[in-house]
This record gives structure tokens, sequence and C-alpha cells, in this order.
């Protein structure tokens, strides 16, 4: 077990023929890590908490992972990951997750929103290495909402950073493993009141999904044709309003875009309201499935795995 305060340890397995274990599974305060699979189970599952229910400032958060051969595992947390105030000058509060996905394996990672409160100062880095033969699957949501806006915090934070980075083996003994993408939101208040809030033009919740891998390519499929169904500006005819109203009731206050880059489907969400956004996610996780309307991801995961869309 690792002895530095915030470091954890998850390793996923496959014991032939069909069960999955978690051979390794270690943390240290304040990082808190709960399995609650059972034998039945379509993934393992772990959640990702903190003792108190967030983060203080200079917590450092270091979680490392294996997800083996053929193995399938499947990250969430417990409600938000709350973000307090900075302290000192020079506090920050840190996670680092660094992820090894070997042939086959797959790997869900959807937590709930992170939120920053009022003067917090928050990084995180997320790295993915994944295999060479390139059969590994994963799909990686990260969102962060705007504070407690029960107590009028709306985008008050000092600092926030988040950047995820996707690897593939270096092709030469000696050199450094290839970037495949890099994904990065910064966003920083200036010192004064409102000022990030103005820029943020009424939106309280931004919202990447990465996707990529085998396990996903009808779902990738499903969520690219519907954005290439979505109406464009002069596809439309501009005096029917009607029409234009009935798609933003159909979609609430989100405005969304998807690509594919680089072998990923990258899809950006935001919305004016978190419940919003959280029920347009899950319609797109939904996708790709057949006639059930369940959808890969259930099917393959299990219900359980979009627990923080419900």
């Amino acid at each position: 077990m690792s002895s530095a305060p915030g470091h954890g340890v998850i390793c996923a397995r496959l014991l032939l023929p069909a069960r999955l274990v978690l051979p390794s599974l270690s943390f240290q305060y304040p990082l808190k890590l709960i399995s609650s699979s059972v034998p039945s189970s379509k993934c393992l599952t772990v959640f990702i908490l903190s003792y108190g229910g967030g983060l203080v400032s200079n917590d450092k958060i270091d979680l490392r992972i294996t997800v083996e051969e053929a193995a399938k595992l499947c990250l969430l947390t417990q409600g938000h990951t709350k973000v307090f105030k900075q302290k000192d000058p020079s506090d920050r509060t840190t996670q680092t997750l660094t992820c090894t996905l070997e042939p086959r394996s797959s790997l869900l990672l959807l937590p709930d929103p992170i939120q920053p409160f009022a003067a917090s100062n928050y990084k995180q880095h997320q790295l993915f290495h994944l295999p060479a033969d390139d059969t590994a699957s994963l799909i990686v949501l990260d969102w962060v909402t705007e504070g407690r806006s029960a107590r009028g915090e709306h985008w008050n934070l000092s600092s926030f950073i988040s950047r995820n980075e996707f690897f593939s083996p270096p092709k030469g003994e000696g050199l450094a493993p290839r970037l495949l993408l890099r994904d990065s939101m910064v966003l920083t208040g200036d010192g004064e009141a409102g000022r990030l809030l103005e820029r943020m033009e009424s939106q309280t919740v931004f919202a990447t999904v990465m996707i990529h891998g085998p396990l996903f390519v009808k779902l990738e499929e499903a969520v690219l044709e519907k954005f290439r169904d979505e109406p464009r500006i002069g596809g439309r005819n501009f005096d029917n309003r009607g029409d234009f109203k009935k798609d933003d009731e159909r979609k609430g206050g989100v405005v969304w875009t998807a690509a594919r880059v680089r072998g990923f489907v990258l899809v950006k969400v935001t919305g004016r309201e978190l419940e919003e956004v959280k029920v347009f996610i899950r319609g797109l996780l939904l996708l790709g499935g057949g006639t059930d309307g369940d959808g890969e991801v259930v099917r393959k995961f299990g219900e359980g795995a979009l627990l923080c869309l419900q």
C-alpha cells in the first residue's frame, strides 16, 4: 500500500473465463476508494471519494490505475467533487490520475461534476496510456459547475485547470510516448467580482465527453449522426420561428458540438441548468444500441455506470 498522503492504486483484472477482480485497491487520506462490485457484475465499479465530501486547500490526490487485458472498470463518484477555497497563496488543490489500459480492456470514467467554490484554486491532470494495438476502449466525462449557486457563487473561483491527455506507446526504443489527444479547460478569475461570470454567457456547466475504442464504434457513429442532424444556421427558414422554438424545447438550454479527432469522438456540452445537461449527456450515452433503447454503455457495463447522470 502506498504510504504517501493522497496516493491510491487500482488494478482491475479478468480471471478466465469471466470473473473480474481487484487484486490491488489501496488509498491514503484524503483519498478514499470503495468497490461496490459483485461477482455477477458486468464490470468492476470503484467510487472515488474524499473525506468530508470535498478537497480542501492544498490537498493533493495521485491515483494510479491499471486495467489489465480484457478487464472492464467503471470509476464513479458519489456526488459533486467540491473544491474549497484557497487558504494560502502558495496552496493549490490538485488531482492527478494516471491510467494504463492493456489490450482489449475498457474503462468508463463517469464522475459527478467538479464544483469549485469561491476563491478556490484547482488543477486536474488525467493521463491515459493506450496499448500499441489500439484495442482498448474508454469513455471519459470531465465537467465543471459554477459553484454554490444557493450561496450566490457563480464562477467566483480563482483558478480552474483540467487537462486530459491520451498516449500510445513510442514507436522506437528511447522515444517518448506518442500524444494522441490533449484536451484542456482553463478558467481564471481576474480579481474583479463578476467578470468571469460575464464571460460565461449565463452558462452554469461545461462538460467534455471523450469516446474511443472498438467497444464504442456504434456509439461514436450515433453521436456524430445526431450532431449532423441538428439544425444549422441557413438550414431553416428564419421567418418560421416555430421550428427554432421546437428545437429549443427539445434540447432545453443545452448547446453542444461533436467531432472526430485523431481516433476519438470529442463532445463539448454546455447549458444554463445542470439537470438539463445531465439529461442530454445521458441521452447521448444511451445511443448506439439496439431496439431496447439501452445503448452500448448500459448493455456492456450495466445501468449503474450512468449513476452520475441520474
